[in-house]
C-alpha cells in the first residue's frame, strides 16, 4: 500500500510538473503575442498617420504652383515665393529639432502642427486673386480688328503662344462686349464710316468715362500681325441700335477697350495683372503670403517630427522604415489622382479650374489624421548639455559633409519636379495637344499617382533590402544618375501623356533616396540629437535644395522655357553623379571607418 501510494504520489507530481510547464509556456507565448500585438498596433497607427496626413496635403502641395499661376503670379514670382518658403522650412526644422530634443514637448508640438496644417490649407480657399484687367485694342482701317495681346511691352498683355491652338480648334461663334475709352477722333470716324443713324451729338469727357458699349462678333481666325499682336477680325458690330457687318474706316483709328467675351481663351489672352506701385502693396498678396507661410511651417514641422517618431518606434529595425513610409506614398498617389479628378469634374471650363473640392478634402482628412496621431505612442527625448557640441563634431567629418551636399543636390532636382512639372505639362498640352486641356488636372493627378504608387511605394518597401546590398553611398549616386535620365526624357517629349511612364523613376529619385537620407541620418546622429540631425537633413533638402531649385528653375524656365531648362538640369545631374562616384572611389576606406552599411 505504501509503495502504491508512493507510486501514485510520484505520478501526480509528474503530472503537475507537466501541467505547470505547459501553463508557463502558454503564459510566455501569451506574453510574447501580447507584446507583438502591442508593437504591431503602434506601427499600425504610424502607418495610418502616414496614409492620412500625406493623402490630406497631397493635392494642395501638388497643385499649389498651378493655383498660384491661376491667381495671377508669374513663374519668376512663384520661384521667389517657393525659395522663401523653403528657406523658412530650413530655419524651422532644426530649431524644432533642438527644442524637442531638449524639452519633452514632442507630442504636443506634433499634434498642434498636424491640425494647423489642415486649417491653413483650408483657408487658402478664401484668398483673393491678384487684381486683373481684360484689355484689348479695337483698330479700324480697311478691316476692323480686335487686338487682345501684344509682344510689344506696355501695350497689352503678353501673348501666350501655347494658347494659339485652342483658338484654332474652336468652332463656336465668338461674341464680345466692349467698353472703350472715350476718344473723340475714334467716335467721329466710326460715326462717319459706319454710317450710323445715331451718333453722340456732343462729346463731354466730364460726364462720360466710356463709350456706350459695343457688341461685336469675331472671326475664329487668329491674326498674327508681324509677330507682335494677336488680333481677331470683327465680322459685325452693334452700336446702340445700329448693326454693321464687316465694318471699315476711311482713315485708321483705334481705341483701348475693356472686354467681356464668350471665349475663355480670348479672355485668358487679354487678362493681365494690374496694380499701382509694388506687389507688396496689395492685401491679396500678403494674405496669400501669410497663409502659405503658416501652411509651409506646419508642414515642415510635421515632416521633421513624424520620421523620428517612426524611427523611435522601430528601435533597432531601421531597415523597416521604408515599409512604414511607403503607406504615405500610396496615399499621396491615390489622393492626387482623386483630387485631380475632382478639380476637373467641378470645373466649368478648361482654362480656369475650381480647386474648392480639394480644400474641403484636405480639411476632412487632416481632422481624421489628428485623431489617429493623438493615439500614437511618442517617446520624449531626454535633454543633454552636449547636444550642440555633438552636432558640431558630426559636421566636421568629410563624409558627412558630402552627405549633406548630396541632400542639397537632390533637393534642387526634386524642386524642378515639384514646382514646374505641372506647369510644363500644361505648356505641352496647350502647345501640342489642346484637346487634352479639359482633363489636364486628371492627367497631372495621375502623374503623382504613378510617382507614388508605381515608383515610391515599391522602392520604399524594399529600400532596406536594396541598401544592404549596394550601400548608402551607391544609392546616392544612383539617385543623381536617374535624375539625369528623367530630366532628359522630359525635354524630348511633346505629348504630356508620355510623362506618366517617366514618373516610375520617382521610386529611385525620391523613394529610395528618402529612405537612404533618413536611415543614414539616424545612423550617424548622436543619441542626444536624433531629431535634430534628422530634422537638419530634411531642412537641407527642403530649405536649401528645394529653395535653390525653385529660384534657379524659375529663372531658367521664364527665360528659356521648359525644354531647355530640363536639358540643363539633366546635364547638371549627370555631372554631379560622376563627381559623387569619384568621391566614393577615392574615399572608400574612410567611409567604412564611420560604419556605413555597405
Amino acid at each position: 500500500m505504501i509503495i502504491t501510494a508512493n507510486q501514485n504520489t510520484t505520478k501526480v507530481t509528474r503530472h503537475d510538473r507537466r501541467r505547470l510547464l505547459t501553463k508557463d509556456t502558454n503564459l510566455e507565448i501569451k506574453n510574447c503575442l501580447s507584446k507583438m500585438f502591442s508593437v504591431n498596433k503602434r506601427m499600425l497607427r504610424i502607418k495610418f498617420h502616414y496614409f492620412l496626413y500625406m493623402g490630406g496635403i497631397a493635392s494642395i502641395v501638388g497643385f499649389s504652383p498651378t493655383i498660384a499661376k491661376q491667381m495671377g503670379y508669374s513663374p519668376m514670382l512663384v520661384g521667389y515665393l517657393y525659395t522663401y518658403l523653403s528657406i523658412l522650412a530650413f530655419l524651422v526644422k532644426p530649431i524644432i529639432g533642438l527644442i524637442v530634443d531638449k524639452f519633452p514637448v514632442k507630442r504636443i508640438t506634433f499634434l498642434v502642427f498636424v491640425l494647423t496644417c489642415g486649417l491653413a490649407a483650408f483657408v487658402l480657399n478664401f484668398i483673393q486673386k491678384l487684381p486683373t484687367e481684360t484689355a484689348a485694342i479695337l483698330s479700324c482701317n480697311t478691316t476692323t480688328v480686335l487686338d487682345v495681346c501684344s509682344n510689344v511691352d506696355g501695350q497689352l498683355p503678353k501673348c501666350d503662344d501655347s494658347l494659339k491652338k485652342l483658338i484654332v480648334n474652336n468652332s463656336m461663334s465668338i461674341t464680345c462686349q466692349l467698353y472703350c475709352q472715350p476718344d473723340k477722333s475714334f467716335l467721329d470716324e466710326i460715326c462717319k464710316s459706319w454710317s450710323m443713324d445715331y451718333c453722340v451729338p456732343q462729346y463731354n469727357t466730364n460726364t462720360s468715362n466710356n463709350l456706350a458699349h459695343l457688341n461685336v462678333s469675331l472671326s475664329n481666325n487668329l491674326r498674327d500681325q508681324i509677330e507682335n499682336n494677336y488680333g481677331f477680325e470683327v465680322k459685325s458690330v452693334q452700336f446702340k441700335e445700329t448693326q454693321v457687318f464687316f465694318p471699315t474706316c476711311l482713315k485708321p483709328v483705334s481705341t483701348r477697350c475693356k472686354i467681356d467675351c464668350s471665349n475663355d481663351v480670348i479672355m485668358e489672352l487679354a487678362t493681365t495683372t494690374v496694380f499701382e506701385g509694388s506687389i507688396f502693396g496689395l492685401h491679396q498678396f500678403w494674405e496669400y503670403f501669410i497663409v502659405m507661410s503658416l501652411f509651409w511651417i506646419s508642414q515642415a514641422i510635421t515632416w521633421s517630427l513624424q520620421d523620428p517618431i517612426c524611427l523611435d518606434l522601430l528601435g533597432t529595425r531601421l531597415e523597416d522604415y521604408g515599409k512604414q513610409r511607403c503607406w504615405g506614398s500610396i496615399s499621396w498617389g491615390l489622393f492626387s489622382v482623386f483630387g485631380g479628378a475632382l478639380v476637373d469634374y467641378f470645373s466649368d471650363n478648361d482654362i480656369h479650374k475650381n480647386y474648392l473640392p480639394i480644400y474641403y478634402l484636405c480639411l476632412l482628412i487632416i481632422l481624421c489624421d489628428f485623431m489617429v496621431a493623438y493615439k500614437i505612442k511618442i517617446t520624449e527625448t531626454i535633454g543633454s548639455k552636449n547636444t550642440l557640441s555633438d552636432i558640431f563634431k558630426l559636421i566636421t567629418n568629410m563624409n558627412i559633409v558630402v552627405f549633406f551636399i548630396w541632400i542639397i543636390l537632390m533637393g534642387v532636382c526634386t524642386s524642378m519636379v515639384w514646382n514646374y512639372l505641372f506647369w510644363y505639362m500644361e505648356d505641352l498640352t496647350q502647345k501640342y495637344h489642346s484637346e487634352n486641356q479639359l482633363w489636364i488636372k486628371t492627367l497631372q493627378g495621375s502623374a503623382i499617382g504613378i510617382q507614388c504608387i508605381g515608383g515610391e511605394m515599391p522602392f520604399l518597401f524594399f529600400s532596406g533590402w536594396i541598401i544592404k546590398r549596394i550601400g548608402h553611398t551607391n544609392c546616392m549616386a544612383l539617385g543623381l544618375f536617374t535624375f539625369a535620365i528623367r530630366f532628359y526624357l522630359y525635354s524630348i517629349i511633346t505629348n504630356p501623356i508620355w510623362i506618366l511612364p517617366i514618373e516610375f523613376t520617382n521610386g529611385i529619385t525620391f523613394g529610395l533616396c528618402h529612405a537612404v537620407m533618413m536611415e543614414y541620418a539616424k545612423l550617424v546622429a548622436p543619441a542626444s540629437a536624433v531629431t535634430t540631425v534628422v530634422g537638419f537633413s530634411g531642412a537641407l533638402f527642403e530649405g536649401v535644395g528645394i529653395s535653390l531649385g525653385g529660384l534657379i528653375g524659375g529663372f531658367f524656365y521664364e527665360k528659356f522655357g521648359g525644354v531647355l531648362t530640363f536639358k540643363l538640369f539633366s546635364c547638371g545631374s549627370l555631372l554631379m553623379g560622376i563627381l559623387h562616384v569619384l568621391f566614393i572611389v577615392f574615399s572608400k576606406k574612410n567611409i567604412k571607418r564611420i560604419g556605413v552599411i555597405n
